[in-house]
């Protein structure tokens, strides 16, 4: 069979295409400037370069960051989790849920508006990781800002979450 020079700039161009697209999706997934965060080795995770760290729990393994505008908290193996079946009658105006996977995990997001002590509009997303309908999760992080532009930044801090194998 003979190949065509036509057949083979073409080959060239879609291998160069692919092969530039994975190396772009691979570099977005972290956007540029943004810090990892390692957790003791239990899992790590990427903030925004204007994040700064505010305080831990006592009580389990928790964290808290802000920029002034977004704030971000973490807890893993909590001693608490979420009422899985009134989820849709706790959570605010707007309520989304998305279930995915990560690392073998099954991972519950939710995404609703809420309000403040001062009546302010707030808009959260709460990220589970684990069987959270039996109150079996490894992790349970939220961001929440008074900007809705803010989830789409949640969502990719989600993504950045990695546990190393030995925690899972």
């Amino acid at each position: 069979m003979k190949t065509s020079p036509l057949n083979i700039k073409l080959a060239i161009l879609v291998s160069v295409f692919w092969t530039s697209t994975s190396i772009a999706l691979a570099q977005d997934s972290v956007p540029a400037g943004w810090r990892k965060i390692d957790v003791e080795g239990k899992f790590s995770f990427y903030l925004p370069a204007n994040m700064r760290f505010t305080g831990r729990g006592m009580e389990n393994l928790h964290h808290e960051y802000t920029n002034g505008r977004m704030q971000v908290g973490f807890d893993y193996a909590a001693f608490f989790c979420r009422a899985y079946e009134n989820r849709a009658r706790t959570f605010g105006k707007d309520f989304e849920e998305i279930e995915s996977q990560l690392d073998g995990k099954k991972t519950y997001l939710f995404v609703y508006q809420s309000k403040d002590w001062k009546n302010r509009r707030w808009y959260v997303a709460e990220f589970h990781v684990g069987d959270l309908p039996n109150c079996k999760v490894i992790l349970w992080m939220t961001v929440s800002s008074r900007s809705r532009q803010a989830m789409q930044t949640a969502r990719t801090i989600f993504r950045t979450i990695k546990f190393p194998a030995h925690a899972l």
